[in-house]
């Protein structure tokens, strides 16, 4: 899908560093494989002003770009969200889905 300007409309991201990001092609969702944490901060600059909604970070380069979180956070777009791609997963995930829960609800319900 395009929009008035001729550029792809990509509501939903996947970034990693492994081949195992583009699993995510095939329900729909638009991956990026990456080598380095300054590509993927590139990435989600460019996703970002093209008003991509969610982006899935692995959990390996999420850790690596705390910058780039940090100036994300305080808009509503994109949400950055880390997830285990891999064989090892650090908790980062759960870690932040349960921070956002309770900063929502104002309790742990994990």
């Amino acid at each position: 899908m395009s929009n008035d300007s001729g550029t792809e409309i990509i509501n939903i991201a996947a970034i990693g560093t492994t081949d195992t990001v583009l699993l995510f092609n095939s329900v729909g969702i638009k991956t990026f494989k990456v080598t380095s944490p300054i590509e993927a901060d590139r990435i989600i600059f460019n996703l970002a002003n093209r008003e991509c909604r969610i982006i899935y970070v692995s959990e390996e380069i999420y850790s690596q770009i705390s910058q780039t979180i940090e100036k994300y956070t305080a808009t509503p777009f994109p949400i950055i969200i880390p997830i285990p791609i891999g064989e090892v997963s650090t908790g980062l995930g759960k870690k932040k889905i349960k921070d956002n829960v309770e900063k929502a609800i104002g309790i742990d319900i994990f």
